[in-house]
């Protein structure tokens, strides 16, 4: 089988928390990675963004990583890349024509990326699946501020997949459920699969190895990854160890440390929101860092925390777990889904800064909590090993293929 993954906005190999590198970039890379070493030819297609970008780059036996021009090559914001999308389709055919081989299946991942595969799929006649990653209405509902809501673009693009695609995965039931209300997609056009993670490379690593090595304090650590974007709920986080911070009866010894890994757009307002609050002297930023690298951080802190206002699943909360950290998060979206709550995480309200500050305070006091929670974690990662994952993906494969050509919801009026 011949495989076209469609990554149109983002280089899945771009740093975790670079731009809109995040959860997308991690799946699309370890789904590729294991549908390759089942024999699968897997090529993944993405934009350029930098112009010394070679055209087709090995990511490991059997992926590779096609760039194509869309657009000035530079990083460019997901609406601004709309009028891109035509040379993309285009490139992505010559691609093809000159390989002289053909693909029997298109995966698209995103809207934008969507568009193009829902062209593709009438010109190439094979199967197209789609995930959304994150949904703008969903997304819409967290915002508060107009200018955080999703262009009218967004929505229009997302309905054409709704109705077009040959079969959407979703992660969760939470996203599942959406799609079907709020589209009125089919439920034999729905299949749910979870996110998967490396078990391999995230695992449980020595903590004061690790945080030697990337040359951290030994106190108290709470570990951040991600965007740095207002959905992120980052805002919250601090409100949050403000309130821990105040409290009367704070807990004897060194206030914990929040290490935030993520991109430095928008870096400064936290930064000046930490100053406000008096935190300053606890936060360090790192910036975005390699994905390999991660299981040092998640190694070397205490808990990951997730403050999110909407996630759609939340792959850093498997990692952590998958590292044996214990995860404090909300209940947006798709994050329950992503780990157990009670069992490898504690789980609190969105929008509620002094739900997660009680839940920090009970992590880093609760004598074996965390230790109990962490081991917990290690074995409910294993259940998302990309191993079972890909068995799941290869069925909605099959299940794609067998679907005469032309598929979505035409087929079935």
């Amino acid at each position: 089988m011949r495989l076209a993954m469609i990554s149109f906005h983002t280089p899945p190999s771009a740093p975790l928390g670079e731009g809109k590198a995040g959860g997308m970039n991690a799946y699309i890379l370890g789904l590729g990675q294991e549908l390759a070493r089942r024999g699968i030819e897997v090529d993944c297609f993405t934009r350029i963004q930098d112009e010394k970008t070679p055209t087709t780059v090995p990511v490991s036996p059997g992926m590779r990583m096609i760039s194509l021009p869309a657009g000035p090559p530079i990083p460019l914001s997901p609406p601004s890349l709309i009028p891109y999308l035509a040379e993309f389709q285009i490139g992505m055919e010559a691609f093809r024509e000159i390989e002289g081989k053909e693909y029997d299946l298109l995966h698209a991942h995103y809207y934008l990326s969507g568009r193009v595969g829902l062209r593709l799929r009438e010109n190439w006649q094979i199967p197209l699946l789609f995930m959304f990653h994150t949904i703008a209405f969903l997304k819409d509902g967290t915002a508060r501020q107009g200018e955080e809501k999703e262009p009218l673009s967004r929505h229009q693009i997302e309905r054409e997949m709704a109705d077009g695609a040959d079969l959407i995965i979703a992660s969760n039931p939470h996203e599942e459920n959406s799609i079907r209300s709020f589209f009125q997609v089919p439920a034999d056009r729905v299949a749910v699969v979870p996110c998967g993670v490396d078990t391999a490379l995230f695992r449980p690593l020595d903590q004061e190895k690790a945080r030697r090595e990337l040359g951290l304090p030994f106190g108290k650590i709470l570990l951040f990854v991600g965007r740095i974007e207002p959905i992120k709920g980052i805002d919250l986080l601090l409100q949050a160890m403000a309130e821990l911070r105040s409290a009367p009866d704070l807990p004897s010894g060194p206030f914990p440390n929040l290490i935030l890994v993520g991109g430095a757009e928008g870096m400064d307002a936290l930064k000046a929101l930490a100053k406000r609050w008096g935190l300053d002297p606890w936060l360090l930023f790192l910036g975005s860092k390699p994905h390999r690298s991660m299981p040092l951080y998640y190694a070397a802190c205490d808990a990951l925390v997730i403050p999110s206002r909407y996630e759609s699943f939340g792959i850093v909360a498997l990692e952590a777990a998958a590292c044996g950290r214990p995860v404090i998060a909300t209940r947006a979206g798709g994050l329950p889904f992503a780990v157990s709550p009670g069992k490898t995480s504690l789980m609190v309200p969105e929008n509620d800064p002094a739900s997660f500050a009680l839940a920090i305070r009970r992590i880093l006091t609760a004598e074996g909590l965390a230790k109990s929670l962490g081991q917990a974690g290690r074995e409910w990662a294993e259940g998302f090993s990309w191993s079972r994952i890909s068995d799941r993906i290869l069925a909605c494969y099959e299940k794609a293929m067998a679907i005469p050509a032309g598929g979505g919801r035409e087929k079935n009026a």
